[in-house]
């Protein structure tokens, strides 16, 4: 479809031409339409039939810039299809192997909706190398992110099919950026049915739909317009805080993260105390938050008891964060 909307403004040129050729033909020549027409055919096709009326000089020079130009014009379009064809055809080799490469992809990302948002997501995410997989419909969203090197599905993500080559029921997370709440609606139920446990973000163009998503099994809601607004305000009124946030979380040379660990049932770290725990000691990182079930304990004191399946918020040197995991 895209390699059709290149090539059709190129045949408007040519009938453009062709109507300039048959109008040139009938004013410099004085002639009527149909032999106007025949000259300019066998003039671009330089097929060499006899013309059908004798030309004057300035006829002869207009013949032959009808021939370069339409010659010229015909070639290019038709280097242009073979280039669409054999550009679809190693595509499609190329796609059969990255569908391969993508069937081993597990605990992966899933991301619907290559859009504004979406590529956005996508540079951190690789420049952070998570593996993930991207689905658009767009066949030049598509090509863009296949040159960015993505794993990227060419099709509709609300077609459950479409999901299940993503490997929806593998991955860890599902993400959808879909241009519309009621794709987003879709693709998020779609998704939960494919795959009960998967952590699901979707994205809420309009407030009102924000409990739908959550309805139907979304995770966590974004609301563009209003993170937006609230990034503005924290940043006229915390800017140094807002940076320090940004600092520790994105900035690749920091040595400090902010991270997330879930305590796995029979974890070492299970049923004891912060402070006997040796995340302070061993790992030299510091517990700000524990969310146990759907509330969340603050700055912790060190005789709070760790569970299973607590998530705990933990600043710390990155290297010692990754020993964790």
């Amino acid at each position: 479809m895209n390699d059709r909307r290149k090539i059709a403004p190129l045949f408007a040129i040519l009938l453009l031409l062709i109507v300039i050729d048959i109008l040139g033909y009938m004013i410099i020549e004085k002639v009527h339409f149909l032999e106007a027409l025949y000259m300019t055919a066998i003039s671009i096709t330089t097929v060499g039939y006899r013309e059908v009326f004798s030309l004057s000089p300035a006829g002869k020079l207009f013949t032959i810039w009808v021939i370069f130009s339409g010659l010229g014009t015909f070639f290019y379009i038709a280097g242009r299809i073979a280039e669409s064809a054999l550009e679809g055809n190693i595509r499609r080799i190329l796609g059969r192997r990255k569908m391969k490469s993508m069937s081993r992809l597990k605990d992966h990302l899933v991301i619907a909706g290559f859009g504004i948002m979406g590529e956005q997501v996508c540079r951190e995410l690789q420049k952070l190398k998570v593996k993930f997989i991207v689905i658009d419909n767009r066949g030049d969203r598509f090509a863009y992110a296949e040159e960015r090197g993505y794993n990227v599905l060419l099709g509709d993500a609300t077609d459950e099919e479409i999901l299940r080559l993503a490997g929806v029921d593998k991955a860890k997370t599902f993400v959808s950026l879909l241009s519309s709440d009621a794709d987003n609606i879709f693709t998020v139920l779609s998704a939960r049915e494919t795959n009960s446990s998967i952590f699901i973000i979707a994205r809420a163009l309009d407030t009102a739909n924000r409990n739908k998503l959550f309805k139907i099994g979304a995770n966590r809601v974004i609301t563009p317009y209003e993170l937006s607004s609230r990034r503005i305000i924290n940043t006229v009124l915390r800017p140094n805080v807002v940076e320090f946030i940004d600092l520790m979380t994105f900035a690749p040379k920091m040595s400090l993260s902010i991270e997330e660990f879930t305590i796995q049932p029979g974890s070492p770290f299970a049923d004891k105390q912060i402070k006997d725990s040796g995340l302070r000691q061993k790992y030299n990182t510091i517990v700000i938050a524990i969310k146990r079930m759907e509330e969340m304990f603050f700055n912790p004191s060190p005789d709070f008891k760790i569970h299973a399946n607590d998530i705990l918020i933990l600043v710390g040197e990155k290297e010692k964060l990754l020993e964790l995991g």
